[in-house]
């Protein structure tokens, strides 16, 4: 007989053995419950605990794990509390845990990039990342993914094709590692390049889902980042239809992640905000729907699940609009509310102070937004000169161009500086003062500029050069300097001869010439090109379509001559007028009476028409008279004979004065004295017999 500390040792034995397969066939709870059984038996097995340590977090049972691991001696398992900790969204927990005593292993190094990246710490991510490819060796294809991610989300892409060349990556290999490269060729402007290698992603990723045997509705869900970022870059491109169906398909079908449709939400509403006719109702319902998005028990924090899957990057955008919302739709009050704890949580962020300063404006504190604004510095050159154009914007509304003019001077990206559109604000701006004298030189700096400039293509180069020296001509004109448009307008044929413009203007240089020189005026009037000629045009054709022409009523333009009439043509006769016929010895000279207006009219219109007797109506009328007669009758008999005789006298009075005035006796009615209703049984079943033949009487009489 085995003793009892062998039997006890081969349970365990027999424990272990049943536990490899429940592992390796990921039966996490059978697996937790045999391990239990273990330490039963042997309390405190190291092997025991590790397995159990290992199973729960592989089962992501995240706060079990890191229940037990605080129930275990202090420094044990850091590594594994620190990644549940992180797996459970406590990143500032989990960084803490990796920053005391913890040997350097490739993946503590790992673990605390991801946390620098989960919180929006770029740089110290980029910097772990690199000692882990260099000190460690590790050039794994997933570690390589995250690298490119920590660049672009750095603000370092324009550095990916370099590190990806350092790592030996390319876009072939892994099709996250395609849609990261398209990220990066999305944030340095390189859009047709970055829809390529989504393509590429796309493609590579259901090639590889389907070798998984991953089922199809997954497919769709996993590649929902790829088909929202293709959406994005063809809104980019100017394909707004095609990026609105792929973000309604994305919400329609709920395949994809909640972070994911929460950025395909937001997307498509900043899409659809600049096409609607009725704002304020589609910031009304835009603001239901991001509602939806944040905590109602936490304020100033999004839904759990978006706080953990999504960027800061993300969710400072989603914050932002969720503030921009509020103030569009005039709650200034949870609009102010929103943004004192958003500054909190992003301290120094232009783009809330953008918003705050909207609020400001809104609100009529014109200073203190212009101070805000003047204050405001960001690394985002959009932002900046977003909040350049609103301090511009409000010295506009302030009636003070020249405020206005300076501030645009003040943007100090000279490509931005020089566009086009800021030149043309400024020279409207100064048109207005007037300042002809600063407009040509603010006009003839930026054709400089453009002169010079190594950074723009040559189609746009030309055309901000042509449309520059059209202003130059104009403003000359206006300032009375002929021989200097003149010469402007040459250096204009020579850029852009044969355009609309370049005519216009030269028939405008004409007749400016005209009055002091006219032999050039008629030298330019010579270089003005031919007007266009009609060719393949049939008049007559014109003419006949023309509404109410001779043509279009077929009526010929001239008669048949003599030689047509000879040769068989038939001339049209005249329809002559006639002379109206009149009555037999009329006198139009006394017409006599005039006759009826309403002689047209059916008779039944006319205003002497009279209706035909009803003959039905003249018999109820004789029913109601002999009824009425039944209640007199019925009344005598209730009353003394005196008031029976005075009745007759009264009855007989009214009759013969009737008969007197009209002809004709009076209809009989109820006497109204107050001895006819006397209150007796009698009467009473009487009035109900009359009521019964007052129903009846049409059939009766």
């Amino acid at each position: 007989m085995a003793s009892p500390k062998a039997s006890k040792e081969d349970q365990v034995q027999a424990l272990f053995t049943k536990l490899a397969p429940l592992i390796k066939g990921q039966q996490h709870k059978k697996a937790v419950r045999t391990i239990d059984s273990i330490l039963k038996l042997q309390p405190g097995d190291q092997d025991a605990v590790k397995c159990k340590v290992a199973v729960l977090l592989e089962g992501s049972s995240f706060q079990e794990a890191l229940e037990y691991i605080n129930a275990l001696p202090a420094n044990s398992f850091q590594f594994e509390q620190a990644y549940a900790l992180y797996r459970l969204n406590r990143l500032q927990d989990s960084l803490q845990i990796l920053a005391q005593n913890m040997p350097d292993t490739p993946a503590k190094s790992l673990l605390e990039a991801q946390l620098q990246h989960r919180l929006g710490n770029y740089t110290a991510a980029i910097a772990t990342y690199n000692k882990l490819v260099q000190q460690h060796k590790v050039k794994s294809l997933e570690v390589g993914t995250n690298v490119v991610a920590a660049y672009v989300s750095g603000g370092r892409a324009h550095e990916v094709p370099a590190v990806m060349d350092a790592l030996a990556l390319k876009a072939s290999d892994g099709f996250e590692i395609a849609f990261n490269q398209a990220c990066a060729d999305v944030a340095v402007g390189k859009l047709d390049a970055a829809e390529q290698q989504l393509l590429l992603a796309q493609r590579l990723g259901r090639e590889t889902l389907y070798e998984d045997d991953v089922p199809e509705e997954e497919v769709e869900a996993e590649l929902a980042p790829l088909t929202s970022q293709l959406a994005y870059v063809a809104s980019r491109l100017g394909r707004s239809e095609e990026a609105s169906t792929s973000y309604q398909d994305l919400l329609t079908k709920h395949q994809a992640e909640e972070n994911v449709l929460a950025v395909v939400q937001n997307n498509l509403l900043a899409l659809q905000s600049g096409t609607q006719s009725h704002q304020k109702r589609f910031a009304g319902e835009a603001l239901k729907k991001f509602e939806g998005l944040m905590d109602s028990e936490r304020p100033g924090l999004l839904l759990p699940g978006l706080e953990a899957r999504l960027s800061e990057h993300q969710k400072q955008a989603l914050h932002t609009n969720h503030a921009l919302l509020l103030l569009l739709t005039s709650n200034s009050k949870a609009c102010q509310l929103k943004l004192d704890l958003l500054k909190i949580r992003y301290l120094g962020s232009a783009a809330l102070a953008l918003v705050e300063a909207s609020l400001l404006v809104k609100d009529g504190s014109l200073a203190a937004a212009d101070k805000l604004l003047t204050g405001l510095q960001s690394d985002r050159p959009v932002i900046s000169l977003q909040a350049v154009l609103m301090r511009a914007q409000m010295a506009v509304t302030n009636d003070d161009q020249a405020q206005a003019i300076n501030i645009l001077d003040s943007i100090t990206d000279e490509e931005v500086r020089h566009k086009p559109a800021v030149l043309a604000t400024q020279l409207a701006l100064q048109e207005q003062q007037p300042n002809l004298a600063g407009a040509i030189s603010t006009v003839q700096e930026g054709l400089t500029w453009w002169q010079n400039s190594m950074t723009a293509d040559e189609t746009e180069k030309s055309t901000a050069q042509s449309w520059l020296q059209q202003q130059i001509v104009q403003l000359q004109l206006k300032a009375g300097d002929r021989q200097s448009a003149s010469q402007a307008f040459q250096k204009l044929q020579s850029l852009d001869r044969t355009s609309a413009a370049s005519a216009k203007m030269l028939g405008q240089l004409a007749r400016a010439s005209a009055q002091g020189n006219p032999q050039q005026a008629l030298a330019l009037q010579s270089n003005l090109p031919p007007l266009p000629k009609l060719t393949g045009v049939n008049l007559d054709d014109l003419e006949a379509k023309v509404a109410g022409s001779r043509a279009s009523r077929g009526v010929s333009k001239k008669r048949p001559s003599e030689a047509d009439l000879a040769n068989g043509a038939v001339r049209e006769k005249k329809k002559r007028k006639r002379k109206p016929k009149l009555p037999k010895n009329f006198d139009p000279e006394n017409p006599g009476p005039k006759p009826d207006p309403e002689r047209w009219l059916p008779k039944w219109q006319r205003s002497d028409f009279k209706k035909k007797r009803n003959r039905r109506r003249e018999k109820a009328s004789l029913s109601e008279k002999l009824l009425h007669v039944l209640l007199l009758h019925t009344m005598y008999s209730c009353i003394p004979a005196w008031a029976q005789l005075l009745v007759s006298v009264i009855t007989y009075a009214r009759w013969l004065d009737s008969f007197r005035t009209t002809g004709c006796p009076a209809t009989f009615g109820p006497v109204r004295a107050d001895c006819c209703f006397v209150q007796s049984t009698r009467a009473l079943y009487h009035l109900k017999l009359f009521r019964l033949f007052g129903r009846l009487s049409s059939f009766w009489f």
